[in-house]
């Protein structure tokens, strides 16, 4: 649930000088501009730690003392009050009730990303046999060499679904959709794992790649390309 009522003034007031509050939270509302958006909800406790725990920064300084202020508290509510700068998150916990202070940590989103180079993934689909290796290909060699592409981790089953719903009704508006049923056939065979992913994105057209656990190796990729129709469309 959104809640409103907050600005980084406020947050700044909020935020007190503790051994527990790491200096960079201070530092954050310091640099940003007092009308910076400051994303603003509420939620239970018990939830929210549940979540953080599941979160891919749960292994960063000061989640865990996020988690520790929550775990006390059931499902009573929570106020969250988040503010960005760059690639780093303060995130500030407090109670719903009276609005005290419990926790603050900040995150760098851009630490322990994974990553693969354009060169590598270029060896990789160039000895794939997975059907659309080729076109997926064809992005990367618009890369340089030492271009580095993002990897993210989703589970095959549900990755699976949702490809299988957002290209189908891509096809059904115009778009040419390529290896769509190979892409979820091979995907979805892994259940519940989680397998590494990235995307390509080039002049009219973006391709996933799916690779296998051990990342050694292509497992599918699907792509979609706007037909002129549909790139037009909204035009006229």
């Amino acid at each position: 649930m959104t809640s409103s009522g907050t600005s980084v003034p406020l947050l700044c007031l909020t935020l007190p000088r503790h051994p527990d509050v790491p200096d960079r939270a201070h530092e954050i509302l310091a640099a940003v501009p007092l009308d910076a958006e400051v994303l603003a909800y509420d939620a239970p406790a018990a939830a929210l730690a549940r979540a953080l725990r599941r979160s891919r920064s749960a292994g960063q300084p000061g989640y865990g003392a996020l988690v520790a202020s929550l775990d006390a508290l059931g499902d009573e509510p929570v106020l969250v009050r988040q503010v960005d700068l760059g690639d780093e998150l303060l995130t500030v916990l407090l109670r719903a009730s009276d609005g005290t202070f419990l926790s603050a940590a900040v995150v760098d989103r851009a630490a322990g990303v994974e990553t693969i180079s354009a060169a590598e993934l270029t060896v990789l689909l160039g000895a794939s046999a997975a059907p659309g290796a080729d076109r997926a290909l064809e992005l990367v060699r618009l890369l340089a060499p030492d271009d580095r592409i993002r990897l993210f981790e989703q589970g095959a089953r549900s990755t699976a679904r949702t490809f299988a719903t957002k290209y189908g009704l891509a096809a059904e508006r115009g778009f040419t959709v390529h290896d769509l049923g190979s892409f979820v056939d091979a995907v979805s065979a892994f259940g519940a794992v989680d397998l590494p992913f990235c995307a390509l994105d080039g002049p009219g057209v973006v391709a996933t790649v799916a690779f296998t656990p051990d990342r050694t190796a292509v497992l599918a990729t699907t792509s979609a390309r706007r037909t002129a129709d549909v790139s037009d469309e909204g035009r006229t």
